[in-house]
């Protein structure tokens, strides 16, 4: 099960980022899913703020690293999931590990296309068990 490699730019996060602000009415963070000896899994998760009645959900885009590839190799499992919040505080995880943010142009824009063409929802997948559960369930990705 082979995904491809992805160039991207790249800013370096030890550890688990803490909330900030990416923009004046959108907050970011980045949660450890899961850490092996070789295998870095995380979810860059996106909501805008304050909340809209309209979107009870978390929005997430999740990537897997190698921890022997080159800085700008990864694998993105997901690049457009909503999840429940009962869904993310289950997929959390008390375990550190070295991440990297990746140019996350795709995600807000399908993120916005969400919020702003509500007719376009039932395109993305929703989460309601755990992140690592959901993304075993999607399809093959197609490039």
């Amino acid at each position: 099960m082979p995904k491809p490699l992805r160039l991207a730019l790249l800013l370096t996060f030890p550890g688990v980022l803490a909330a900030g602000s990416a923009s004046a009415q959108e907050q970011q963070e980045s949660m450890i899913l899961s850490v092996s000896p070789k295998l870095v899994r995380w979810a860059d998760v996106y909501k805008v703020r304050p909340e809209r009645p309209d979107d009870p959900y978390y929005h997430v885009r999740v990537i897997e690293r190698q921890k022997n590839w080159k800085v700008w190799q990864f694998n993105e499992l997901a690049s457009h999931m909503a999840v429940t919040p009962k869904a993310l505080e289950a997929s959390r995880i008390d375990k550190k590990a070295k991440i990297y943010n990746y140019k996350d142009v795709e995600i807000r824009s399908a993120y916005h296309r969400w919020l702003d063409e509500p007719a376009t929802r039932s395109e993305v997948p929703v989460c309601d068990t755990d992140i690592l559960s959901c993304i075993k369930k999607l399809p093959p990705a197609t490039e």
